[in-house]
Protein backbone atom coordinates (compact mmCIF):
# COMPACT_ATOMS: atom_id res chain seq x y z
CA UNK A 1 0.00 0.00 0.00
CA UNK A 2 1.16 3.10 -0.65
CA UNK A 3 1.37 5.89 1.27
CA UNK A 4 -0.31 9.24 0.89
CA UNK A 5 1.22 12.28 2.35
CA UNK A 6 2.56 15.82 1.41
CA UNK A 7 6.19 17.04 1.26
CA UNK A 8 7.93 16.78 4.72
CA UNK A 9 9.53 20.23 5.08
CA UNK A 10 5.55 22.31 4.74
CA UNK A 11 4.66 19.72 8.12
CA UNK A 12 3.97 21.84 10.80
CA UNK A 13 6.35 19.84 12.94
CA UNK A 14 5.10 20.93 16.48
CA UNK A 15 6.23 18.83 19.47
CA UNK A 16 5.81 19.69 23.74
CA UNK A 17 6.98 19.08 28.18
CA UNK A 18 8.39 19.95 31.99
CA UNK A 19 11.04 21.78 35.90
CA UNK A 20 14.86 24.75 37.00
CA UNK A 21 15.43 28.61 36.94
CA UNK A 22 14.10 30.84 34.61
CA UNK A 23 16.18 30.86 30.70
CA UNK A 24 18.60 33.18 30.60
CA UNK A 25 19.00 35.38 27.45
CA UNK A 26 20.83 34.05 24.87
CA UNK A 27 23.92 32.62 26.48
CA UNK A 28 27.08 31.27 24.86
CA UNK A 29 27.74 27.61 24.94
CA UNK A 30 30.78 25.43 24.52
CA UNK A 31 30.24 25.60 20.22
CA UNK A 32 31.79 22.28 18.29
CA UNK A 33 33.34 23.83 14.91
CA UNK A 34 32.29 21.25 12.31
CA UNK A 35 33.91 21.23 8.63
CA UNK A 36 30.69 19.65 6.40
CA UNK A 37 32.17 21.92 3.01
CA UNK A 38 35.50 20.05 3.03
CA UNK A 39 34.23 16.55 4.10
CA UNK A 40 32.11 16.81 0.99
CA UNK A 41 35.15 16.03 -0.93
CA UNK A 42 35.98 12.58 0.17
CA UNK A 43 32.73 10.65 1.20
CA UNK A 44 32.65 8.08 3.27
CA UNK A 45 30.13 5.95 5.58
CA UNK A 46 29.18 6.90 8.83
CA UNK A 47 30.56 5.01 11.63
CA UNK A 48 26.92 4.82 13.36
CA UNK A 49 27.03 0.83 13.77
CA UNK A 50 30.07 1.68 17.21
CA UNK A 51 27.18 3.92 18.69
CA UNK A 52 24.56 0.66 18.52
CA UNK A 53 24.34 -2.26 21.20
CA UNK A 54 21.32 -4.37 19.88
CA UNK A 55 18.54 -3.67 17.75
CA UNK A 56 14.38 -4.16 17.90
CA UNK A 57 11.88 -5.11 14.90
CA UNK A 58 7.97 -4.09 16.11
CA UNK A 59 5.49 -4.17 13.23
CA UNK A 60 2.76 -2.12 13.78
CA UNK A 61 -0.80 -4.89 13.85
CA UNK A 62 -3.50 -4.93 11.09
CA UNK A 63 -6.94 -6.28 12.66
CA UNK A 64 -10.46 -6.55 11.47
CA UNK A 65 -10.73 -3.09 12.87
CA UNK A 66 -10.02 -0.46 9.73
CA UNK A 67 -8.71 1.99 12.56
CA UNK A 68 -5.54 -0.06 12.48
CA UNK A 69 -4.60 0.76 9.19
CA UNK A 70 -1.74 3.20 9.18
CA UNK A 71 -1.36 5.06 5.95
CA UNK A 72 1.58 8.10 6.02
CA UNK A 73 3.05 8.58 9.55
CA UNK A 74 2.98 12.59 10.55
CA UNK A 75 4.16 12.38 14.03
CA UNK A 76 4.71 9.32 16.62
CA UNK A 77 5.72 9.49 20.41
CA UNK A 78 7.06 6.41 22.51
CA UNK A 79 6.43 5.20 26.23
CA UNK A 80 7.49 2.13 27.97
CA UNK A 81 3.77 1.00 27.56
CA UNK A 82 2.33 2.26 24.33
CA UNK A 83 3.49 4.03 21.27
CA UNK A 84 1.07 7.22 19.73
CA UNK A 85 0.85 7.33 16.07
CA UNK A 86 -0.59 10.59 14.38
CA UNK A 87 -1.81 9.19 10.80
CA UNK A 88 -1.45 12.05 7.80
CA UNK A 89 -4.88 10.36 6.01
CA UNK A 90 -7.96 11.52 8.23
CA UNK A 91 -5.96 12.82 10.88
CA UNK A 92 -6.47 10.74 13.93
CA UNK A 93 -4.03 9.28 16.58
CA UNK A 94 -4.11 5.68 16.76
CA UNK A 95 -2.58 3.91 20.24
CA UNK A 96 -0.99 0.82 19.88
CA UNK A 97 0.92 -0.97 23.07
CA UNK A 98 4.90 -1.58 23.11
CA UNK A 99 4.21 -5.04 21.39
CA UNK A 100 2.79 -3.60 18.32
CA UNK A 101 -0.91 -4.65 18.93
CA UNK A 102 -3.08 -2.38 17.91
CA UNK A 103 -5.36 -1.19 21.06
CA UNK A 104 -7.73 1.83 19.51
CA UNK A 105 -8.18 5.45 17.93
CA UNK A 106 -6.92 7.46 20.65
CA UNK A 107 -7.60 10.83 19.77
CA UNK A 108 -9.55 12.01 16.43
CA UNK A 109 -8.85 15.94 14.94
CA UNK A 110 -12.27 17.13 14.33
CA UNK A 111 -15.64 19.00 15.24
CA UNK A 112 -17.33 16.26 17.57
CA UNK A 113 -17.41 16.43 21.32
CA UNK A 114 -14.62 14.08 22.07
CA UNK A 115 -12.46 15.48 18.98
CA UNK A 116 -9.34 17.75 18.98
CA UNK A 117 -10.47 20.49 17.35
CA UNK A 118 -8.21 22.59 15.34
CA UNK A 119 -5.08 21.25 13.37
CA UNK A 120 -2.77 18.65 14.94
CA UNK A 121 0.77 19.00 14.14
CA UNK A 122 2.71 16.57 16.52
CA UNK A 123 2.92 14.61 19.82
CA UNK A 124 5.24 14.15 23.06
CA UNK A 125 5.30 12.25 26.40
CA UNK A 126 6.22 12.46 29.26
CA UNK A 127 5.71 9.06 30.63
CA UNK A 128 6.74 10.48 34.57
CA UNK A 129 4.32 13.24 34.85
CA UNK A 130 1.61 11.16 32.75
CA UNK A 131 1.29 13.52 30.39
CA UNK A 132 0.38 13.38 26.29
CA UNK A 133 0.83 16.36 24.58
CA UNK A 134 -1.38 16.67 21.54
CA UNK A 135 0.46 19.96 19.49
CA UNK A 136 -1.15 21.69 16.89
CA UNK A 137 -3.68 25.12 16.68
CA UNK A 138 -3.17 24.63 20.70
CA UNK A 139 -1.75 22.17 22.78
CA UNK A 140 -4.00 19.73 24.64
CA UNK A 141 -3.10 17.66 27.37
CA UNK A 142 -3.25 13.93 28.45
CA UNK A 143 -2.98 11.36 30.78
CA UNK A 144 -1.11 8.47 28.93
CA UNK A 145 -4.06 6.35 29.17
CA UNK A 146 -6.24 9.12 27.26
CA UNK A 147 -7.85 11.13 30.37
CA UNK A 148 -7.90 14.67 29.12
CA UNK A 149 -6.93 17.00 31.60
CA UNK A 150 -6.51 20.15 29.93
CA UNK A 151 -5.93 22.54 26.78
CA UNK A 152 -3.56 25.37 26.63
CA UNK A 153 -4.03 28.30 24.14
CA UNK A 154 -1.73 30.55 22.85
CA UNK A 155 -2.15 34.42 21.39
CA UNK A 156 0.61 33.65 18.82
CA UNK A 157 1.23 31.48 15.58
CA UNK A 158 3.81 29.19 16.21
CA UNK A 159 5.13 26.70 13.01
CA UNK A 160 6.83 24.53 15.75
CA UNK A 161 6.32 24.14 19.00
CA UNK A 162 8.20 21.79 22.03
CA UNK A 163 7.92 21.25 25.95
CA UNK A 164 10.87 21.16 27.65
CA UNK A 165 12.38 21.15 31.44
CA UNK A 166 10.49 23.20 33.80
CA UNK A 167 7.30 23.63 31.84
CA UNK A 168 8.90 26.10 29.26
CA UNK A 169 8.11 25.54 25.97
CA UNK A 170 10.41 26.06 22.75
CA UNK A 171 8.83 27.86 19.46
CA UNK A 172 9.73 28.46 15.99
CA UNK A 173 7.52 31.22 14.33
CA UNK A 174 5.16 31.30 11.36
CA UNK A 175 7.72 31.94 8.31
CA UNK A 176 7.09 34.84 5.91
CA UNK A 177 6.22 37.22 8.56
CA UNK A 178 9.03 39.66 8.33
CA UNK A 179 11.15 39.58 11.84
CA UNK A 180 10.09 42.55 13.19
CA UNK A 181 6.78 41.25 13.17
CA UNK A 182 7.08 37.96 14.54
CA UNK A 183 8.69 35.69 16.48
CA UNK A 184 12.09 34.21 15.08
CA UNK A 185 12.90 31.51 17.99
CA UNK A 186 12.25 31.44 21.75
CA UNK A 187 11.35 30.02 24.74
CA UNK A 188 7.73 30.92 26.74
CA UNK A 189 6.14 29.78 29.37
CA UNK A 190 2.52 28.11 29.26
CA UNK A 191 0.99 31.39 29.71
CA UNK A 192 2.28 32.05 26.40
CA UNK A 193 5.09 34.74 27.81
CA UNK A 194 8.25 35.40 26.13
CA UNK A 195 11.50 34.36 28.30
CA UNK A 196 13.90 34.32 25.93
CA UNK A 197 14.03 35.05 22.02
CA UNK A 198 16.45 35.53 18.96
CA UNK A 199 15.22 37.38 15.82
CA UNK A 200 18.22 38.67 14.75
CA UNK A 201 18.94 36.54 11.80
CA UNK A 202 19.83 39.52 9.89
CA UNK A 203 22.04 39.97 6.38
CA UNK A 204 23.19 43.30 4.40
CA UNK A 205 22.32 41.14 1.20
CA UNK A 206 18.04 41.69 2.19
CA UNK A 207 16.76 44.56 3.79
CA UNK A 208 15.36 44.08 7.10
CA UNK A 209 11.87 45.02 6.60
CA UNK A 210 11.43 41.64 4.05
CA UNK A 211 14.04 39.88 6.47
CA UNK A 212 11.93 36.88 7.73
CA UNK A 213 12.04 32.82 7.94
CA UNK A 214 10.91 30.82 4.77
CA UNK A 215 11.69 27.36 3.86
CA UNK A 216 14.81 26.90 4.49
CA UNK A 217 14.37 25.92 8.13
CA UNK A 218 14.78 22.61 10.46
CA UNK A 219 13.68 22.04 13.56
CA UNK A 220 14.09 18.48 15.32
CA UNK A 221 13.09 17.65 18.67
CA UNK A 222 16.42 16.33 20.79
CA UNK A 223 14.36 14.71 23.64
CA UNK A 224 17.35 13.11 24.83
CA UNK A 225 18.81 16.40 25.97
CA UNK A 226 15.84 18.24 27.20
CA UNK A 227 16.01 20.55 23.84
CA UNK A 228 15.23 21.66 20.08
CA UNK A 229 17.73 22.07 17.68
CA UNK A 230 17.31 24.68 15.58
CA UNK A 231 19.06 25.74 11.74
CA UNK A 232 17.85 28.47 9.14
CA UNK A 233 19.88 28.09 5.42
CA UNK A 234 21.31 32.07 5.84
CA UNK A 235 23.89 30.75 8.78
CA UNK A 236 25.90 28.06 9.59
CA UNK A 237 24.82 27.97 13.05
CA UNK A 238 22.87 25.25 15.33
CA UNK A 239 21.57 26.97 18.16
CA UNK A 240 19.74 24.92 21.35
CA UNK A 241 16.42 25.96 22.87
CA UNK A 242 16.58 24.75 26.20
CA UNK A 243 15.18 25.74 29.66
CA UNK A 244 18.10 27.94 29.86
CA UNK A 245 17.90 29.72 27.39
CA UNK A 246 19.30 29.59 23.77
CA UNK A 247 22.36 29.20 23.33
CA UNK A 248 25.16 28.00 20.03
CA UNK A 249 26.11 24.59 19.67
CA UNK A 250 27.45 23.55 15.98
CA UNK A 251 29.23 25.67 13.26
CA UNK A 252 28.81 23.53 10.56
CA UNK A 253 31.05 25.84 7.78
CA UNK A 254 28.68 24.60 4.73
CA UNK A 255 30.32 28.06 2.89
CA UNK A 256 27.31 28.15 1.26
CA UNK A 257 26.71 30.86 -1.55
CA UNK A 258 24.99 34.33 -0.98
CA UNK A 259 22.03 33.22 -2.93
CA UNK A 260 21.43 30.60 -0.14
CA UNK A 261 21.42 33.14 2.14
CA UNK A 262 18.79 35.06 0.36
CA UNK A 263 16.77 32.02 0.32
CA UNK A 264 16.62 31.98 4.00
CA UNK A 265 15.77 35.22 4.57
CA UNK A 266 13.57 36.89 1.71
CA UNK A 267 10.25 36.12 2.41
CA UNK A 268 9.67 37.90 -0.97
CA UNK A 269 11.60 35.54 -2.64
CA UNK A 270 9.86 31.86 -2.47
CA UNK A 271 12.79 29.00 -3.46
CA UNK A 272 12.39 25.52 -1.79
CA UNK A 273 15.25 23.88 -2.84
CA UNK A 274 18.87 24.99 -2.32
CA UNK A 275 21.09 25.76 -5.70
CA UNK A 276 23.57 22.97 -6.57
CA UNK A 277 25.94 24.36 -4.97
CA UNK A 278 24.50 24.55 -1.58
CA UNK A 279 23.93 22.61 1.06
CA UNK A 280 20.83 22.63 3.42
CA UNK A 281 20.35 20.94 6.45
CA UNK A 282 16.74 19.46 6.72
CA UNK A 283 16.93 17.64 9.94
CA UNK A 284 19.13 16.40 13.00
CA UNK A 285 19.78 14.29 15.77
CA UNK A 286 22.15 13.98 18.60
CA UNK A 287 23.55 11.29 20.67
CA UNK A 288 26.02 11.95 23.74
CA UNK A 289 29.09 11.26 21.02
CA UNK A 290 28.05 12.83 18.12
CA UNK A 291 25.43 15.36 16.17
CA UNK A 292 24.00 13.75 12.96
CA UNK A 293 22.70 16.02 10.19
CA UNK A 294 20.52 14.87 6.92
CA UNK A 295 21.42 16.99 3.93
CA UNK A 296 20.18 17.99 0.77
CA UNK A 297 22.77 19.31 -2.14
CA UNK A 298 21.91 19.02 -6.04
CA UNK A 299 18.55 17.79 -4.63
CA UNK A 300 20.01 14.61 -3.35
CA UNK A 301 20.30 13.62 0.21
CA UNK A 302 23.23 13.03 2.49
CA UNK A 303 23.92 12.46 6.05
CA UNK A 304 26.40 13.60 8.22
CA UNK A 305 27.89 13.08 11.65
CA UNK A 306 29.68 15.51 13.78
CA UNK A 307 32.02 14.54 16.68
CA UNK A 308 30.92 16.29 19.92
CA UNK A 309 34.93 16.49 21.12
CA UNK A 310 36.84 17.20 18.05
CA UNK A 311 34.69 18.03 15.26
CA UNK A 312 35.83 15.50 12.97
CA UNK A 313 33.26 15.27 10.32
CA UNK A 314 32.07 12.10 8.10
CA UNK A 315 29.83 13.16 5.04
CA UNK A 316 27.74 9.90 3.39
CA UNK A 317 25.62 10.16 0.07
CA UNK A 318 22.43 8.60 0.78
CA UNK A 319 20.49 6.03 -1.68
CA UNK A 320 17.46 7.87 -3.41
CA UNK A 321 16.17 5.42 -5.71
CA UNK A 322 13.23 7.82 -6.89
CA UNK A 323 15.11 10.95 -8.04
CA UNK A 324 12.24 13.01 -7.02
CA UNK A 325 12.10 13.85 -3.76
CA UNK A 326 8.15 14.97 -3.68
CA UNK A 327 7.66 11.20 -4.52
CA UNK A 328 10.07 10.10 -1.96
CA UNK A 329 8.33 11.24 0.60
CA UNK A 330 5.23 10.15 -0.48
CA UNK A 331 6.79 6.79 0.13
CA UNK A 332 7.38 7.58 3.74
CA UNK A 333 6.52 11.15 5.26
CA UNK A 334 9.55 10.49 7.80
CA UNK A 335 12.20 9.28 5.35
CA UNK A 336 13.21 6.52 7.20
CA UNK A 337 15.59 4.91 5.05
CA UNK A 338 17.30 8.11 3.83
CA UNK A 339 20.29 7.74 6.38
CA UNK A 340 23.08 5.89 7.06
CA UNK A 341 24.29 2.79 5.56
CA UNK A 342 26.60 2.60 8.51
CA UNK A 343 25.46 -0.44 10.64
CA UNK A 344 25.35 -3.86 8.49
CA UNK A 345 24.55 -1.82 5.03
CA UNK A 346 21.29 -0.83 6.05
CA UNK A 347 20.26 3.25 6.12
CA UNK A 348 19.91 4.21 9.85
CA UNK A 349 17.87 7.43 10.44
CA UNK A 350 16.03 8.25 12.91
CA UNK A 351 14.68 10.10 16.48
CA UNK A 352 16.18 9.66 20.03
CA UNK A 353 13.43 9.06 22.60
CA UNK A 354 13.81 10.98 25.83
CA UNK A 355 14.74 8.22 27.88
CA UNK A 356 17.16 4.91 27.43
CA UNK A 357 19.03 6.06 24.71
CA UNK A 358 16.84 4.59 22.01
CA UNK A 359 16.92 5.68 18.52
CA UNK A 360 13.91 4.99 16.24
CA UNK A 361 13.35 4.53 12.99
CA UNK A 362 10.51 4.31 11.27
CA UNK A 363 9.53 2.71 7.91
CA UNK A 364 7.39 0.99 5.54
CA UNK A 365 6.77 -2.33 3.58
CA UNK A 366 6.27 -0.29 0.62
CA UNK A 367 9.58 2.02 1.14
CA UNK A 368 11.93 -0.96 1.24
CA UNK A 369 10.03 -2.59 -2.17
CA UNK A 370 11.25 0.33 -3.54
CA UNK A 371 14.88 0.91 -1.78
CA UNK A 372 15.40 -2.88 -1.97
CA UNK A 373 14.30 -2.80 -6.24
CA UNK A 374 17.54 -0.50 -5.98
CA UNK A 375 19.58 -3.55 -5.70
CA UNK A 376 21.52 -1.20 -3.21
CA UNK A 377 20.17 -2.45 0.11
CA UNK A 378 20.26 -6.04 2.17
CA UNK A 379 17.47 -5.85 4.66
CA UNK A 380 18.32 -8.00 7.43
CA UNK A 381 16.91 -11.37 7.65
CA UNK A 382 15.27 -10.69 11.27
CA UNK A 383 13.48 -7.30 9.59
CA UNK A 384 11.90 -9.76 6.76
CA UNK A 385 10.28 -12.12 9.33
CA UNK A 386 8.65 -9.17 10.84
CA UNK A 387 6.84 -7.88 7.81
CA UNK A 388 3.12 -8.55 7.84
CA UNK A 389 0.78 -6.76 5.92
CA UNK A 390 1.70 -3.43 4.52
CA UNK A 391 1.60 -0.91 8.38
CA UNK A 392 4.45 0.76 9.26
CA UNK A 393 7.68 -1.03 11.12
CA UNK A 394 9.43 0.97 14.50
CA UNK A 395 12.91 -0.09 14.43
CA UNK A 396 14.61 0.77 18.22
CA UNK A 397 18.41 0.91 18.53
CA UNK A 398 19.72 0.27 21.64
CA UNK A 399 22.91 2.67 22.07
CA UNK A 400 26.03 2.06 23.51
CA UNK A 401 26.27 3.68 26.88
Amino acid sequence: MKTKTFWPYLIVLLTVISCSPSPQKEREGNVTMASVREAFQNLSTLPIAEEIESVEYLPLEITDNDESLIDGIVDYAVTSKYIYVLVGKEPRIVLFDRQGKFVRTFLRQGQGPNDFRGMIGSLQVDEKKDNLYVIGSKIGVYSLDGVFKKDISFNRTFIYAHYLDSNYIAAIGTPFIPFKDGLGIGVFNEKGDSIVSKNNFYSDLVPKDISGFTFGIAASPSDNFRSVLFKMAANDTIFRLSAEGISPELICNLNNSKEEIIRGLNIRKVTKFPSSYDIFVSDMFETNKHYYLRLMKDEKYYVASIDKKNGKTIVEQCINPIDDIYTLADVNIQLGLTGSRGWRSFPIWGRMLRENNTLVQVITPYELDVYQSSGEIRIPDDLINKIKGDNPIFIFYKLKN
